[in-house]
């Protein structure tokens, strides 16, 4: 089948509508405003709901079945819980997490999940949601229909690149949609090619070109103004890897360089956050367990600052996910279970980027897996 044929047979194939909202009665008279959601994961189920840096926490656990495994997308103002083994993406209230509506996004000509990734809001109210295990961007209508499926199999000889992500953002030249390209290869999904970031036009919803990126397999991404972050682990048996670290991606330009490199921070990145001069990642070895450590390095040089050996929050295994900026506190997730529940550690850092945690955690029901603000 051709780029054109397989396209069609998508757009025929997958069916999206907005359900009604999965709530109780009365969630939306009690929302309340937050710094912050979350998303919560043991693997076997999920929740999702907001915190706010004085400890409180509201949560969808036991209310909602969210699936097994969850992602937490935030854009334009809006937020979105995907429950990536369920193919559905629930729109979520921004303040306090609650679902407010429910679109079907599974390809019913792919066998098992499509594995939706990520959620990017266009000017028109646009949902655009590309999938990891269907070589496609789907284009949704305002209402939940599939308007258009944008299709990705020539960007990789094996017929999928791994779209792990999309940003839409405004640039000199128009609205663009940015999706990182993993590009992995076997079914262990290793990382043995260069990955590539993509450029669509919105507008006319047309690629118009892949930029390689300077780091390998983009796990993790954050949208800061034009700037795009990537944490770019390579593979996580090998901390030691040139191609492998914090990438940044200007939107203005499509240029991008590798600002700090694994073999500097000490490990493998698997996410990270910046706030002015100041960036923070978590990072995992490369032992069996990939055990995690918060790190910080400079922003505009890439230098370390505390890299790994030095790091303020190191556990045995991987048990760091979820990092965010909040008015200049950082906050990271932590899935080791304490006896108030699972703490998302908060930090207030310097003007130098020295960290200092709070006495006080924020506690979840739930191990994180992801902590956003919603901008």
């Amino acid at each position: 089948m051709n780029a054109r044929g397989l396209a069609a047979a998508l757009v025929v194939g997958c069916g999206s509508s907005a359900g009604p909202p999965p709530t109780a009665a009365g969630d939306a008279a009690a929302c309340a405003p937050s710094d912050a959601l979350w998303v919560a994961s043991d693997y076997s189920s999920s929740g999702v709901g907001s915190l706010s840096l004085d400890g409180s926490v509201r949560s969808t656990v036991g209310r909602v079945d969210l699936g097994a495994d969850p992602a937490l997308a935030v854009s334009r103002g809006r937020a979105f819980y995907v429950a990536r083994d369920e193919d559905i993406v629930f729109e979520i209230d921004p303040a306090c997490g609650t679902p407010k509506s429910r679109l079907d996004v599974h390809v019913a000509t792919h066998t098992g999940s499509s594995d939706p990734y990520d959620v990017g809001v266009a000017q028109d109210g646009s949902l655009w949601v590309p999938l990891f295990d269907v070589p496609a961007i789907l284009v949704l209508a305002p209402d939940g229909a599939v308007t258009q499926t944008i299709d990705l199999s020539a960007y990789d000889s094996d017929g999928n690149p791994d779209a792990m992500g999309i940003a839409i953002v405004d640039t000199p030249a128009g609205e663009k949609a940015f999706v990182p390209l993993d590009r992995l290869t076997g079914p262990d999904l290793t990382s043995e090619q260069p990955s590539w970031m993509l450029r669509v036009d919105v507008a006319t919803r047309t690629v118009e070109t892949h930029v390689a990126l300077g780091g390998r397999n983009p796990f993790g991404m954050v949208v800061d103004g034009a700037v795009l972050w990537l944490a770019e682990p390579g593979n996580f048996d090998d901390a030691t890897e040139p191609l492998a670290g914090v990438e940044r991606f200007d939107t203005s330009t499509s240029t991008t360089a590798l600002v700090a490199r694994e073999t500097d921070l000490g490990g493998s990145v698997s996410e990270v956050g910046v706030s002015g001069g100041c960036g923070v990642a978590i990072v995992a070895d490369a032992t069996t367990a990939n055990a995690t450590s918060l790190v910080t390095f400079d922003s505009q040089s890439g230098a370390p600052i505390l890299p790994a050996s030095q790091s303020p929050l190191a556990t045995a295994g991987f048990a760091l996910e979820g990092l965010d900026w909040i008015a200049g506190a950082l906050v990271v997730g932590d899935r080791r279970r304490a006896p108030a529940g699972y703490p998302v550690h908060v930090f207030e850092a310097s003007p130098a980027c020295a960290l200092t945690e709070r006495t006080d955690d924020v506690f979840l029901p739930l191990p994180p897996v992801s902590v956003r603000v919603v901008r």
